[in-house]
């Protein structure tokens, strides 16, 4: 699991995780066009990014394990690698360019290349962006230094690019709020599903002042979305009328684009009370 810490300004901190675009090299599967007015509106907007996992659709996991066993020549094994090097540039240059230095790292998630180098197609993409790369789970903590008093607080962010099958709204909240039972957090995030779906819970947390309180701390819990179109009119297989694998599974169809995150600092301040840290976390779909 990989840990970063951030020093962040004491204003509200807008932040969008973007994955599971799976581009492939058509644009009739990936809404490619989406995904950069997403980005350009992200920039435009002064947010940061956080990458959720499977950017290029090179390789599934059960696709790695066959090229391993295979015994391709060093040739052909070049071959795949400049495809999947021209794969990372391709989405690059079409959407994410424009948010180059504004992301706080990208996950790895399912549908990756890895080189004879012995990088992946995931870091690869990472350095372009100028960014780290979190390989498959991470805590991202954003500190904010109160300016008056000098008092820090943080927000910390639990993400990952997620695992298994949830075809319901429930299913995948269900599989974060598991997670957030265990793992201290305050906003809890993960892909892989494609859906937008998300939900708040409350902790009460005793603060010993004099008189003791009890405050509350909001924890926002959400999958965070997908580019990859599911159900694509007169899609086909080389000449065969044959939809994704997603039409092929009978997959529920699911709103494409990306959530946003406003994170407000903010330091409470009762009446006969010391000051209490609790941000405000809002999101949206």
């Amino acid at each position: 699991m990989e840990l970063y810490s951030y020093n962040m300004p004491f204003k509200p901190t807008k932040v969008m995780p973007v994955g599971d675009m799976q581009w492939a090299g058509d644009s009739s599967h990936t809404a490619s066009r989406m995904l950069k007015d997403h980005i350009q509106w992200g920039v435009d907007n002064d947010v940061w990014f956080m990458g959720q996992g499977d950017y290029i659709d090179h390789f599934s996991p059960s696709n790695r394990a066959t090229l391993r066993a295979g015994k391709l020549y060093d040739t052909a094994l070049e071959g795949i690698d400049q495809l999947a090097h021209m794969r990372v540039k391709e989405i690059y240059e079409k959407a994410l360019a424009p948010s180059r230095g504004r992301w706080f790292g990208l996950l790895e998630g399912h549908h990756f290349h890895q080189y004879k180098t012995g990088i992946t197609s995931d870091m690869e993409l990472a350095e372009m962006l100028e960014t780290v790369h979190l390989g498959s789970c991470a805590y991202i903590r954003l500190v904010y230094k109160e300016p008056v008093h000098g008092d820090i607080g943080e927000v910390l962010i639990w993400t990952h690019h997620g695992h298994g099958s949830a075809q319901t709204p429930g299913a995948v909240l269900n599989k974060l709020q598991r997670v957030s039972a265990r793992w201290a957090g305050d906003i809890f995030i993960m892909g892989h599903a494609h859906t937008k779906e998300s939900t708040v819970i409350d902790r009460v947390i005793p603060i010993w002042n004099t008189p003791p309180r009890l405050a509350h701390r909001t924890v926002v819990l959400a999958c965070t979305g997908g580019f990859l179109k599911g159900y694509v009119e007169h899609s086909r297989d080389g000449l065969v009328p044959r939809g994704t694998y997603v039409e092929q599974g009978m997959m529920p169809p699911v709103a494409l684009g990306g959530m946003l995150f406003t994170i407000i600092p903010r330091w409470y301040q009762g009446k006969y009370h010391q000051r209490v840290w609790l941000p405000d976390i809002r999101v949206e779909a």
